[in-house]
């Protein structure tokens, strides 16, 4: 958990996601850095992110690099980045199909 800016945020990860990217340490480096630079607003422009159609409407995906990192925003006291699903830019909106 990090503490900046006045409000903490937590990074959670699913077991699909976890998978992916304890075997892909640089995405999960390039995620964790893209996610700080989102929630701190320290160049925010940089990061590819975009919101996800359709009935995900509320998830987000960060693109990076041939990789993509699907997630979803927790409010509240403690913001809580529960991320989704991470893989190759080709297989990820497949895999969408499968989330709860």
């Amino acid at each position: 958990m990090d503490k900046r800016a006045g409000f903490s945020y937590e990074i959670q990860y699913t077991k699909a996601a976890n998978k992916y990217l304890k075997t892909h340490e640089d995405v999960r480096t390039q995620y964790e850095d893209a996610i700080k630079k989102l929630l701190m607003g320290d160049h925010p422009e940089k990061v590819d992110v975009k919101r996800i159609k359709g009935k995900r409407n509320d998830y987000y995906r960060i693109r990076l690099g041939d990789c993509s990192v699907v997630y979803a925003i927790i409010n509240g006291k403690i913001i809580v980045i529960r991320t989704l699903l991470a893989g190759a830019r080709s297989d990820i909106y497949k895999k969408m199909s499968g989330l709860k």
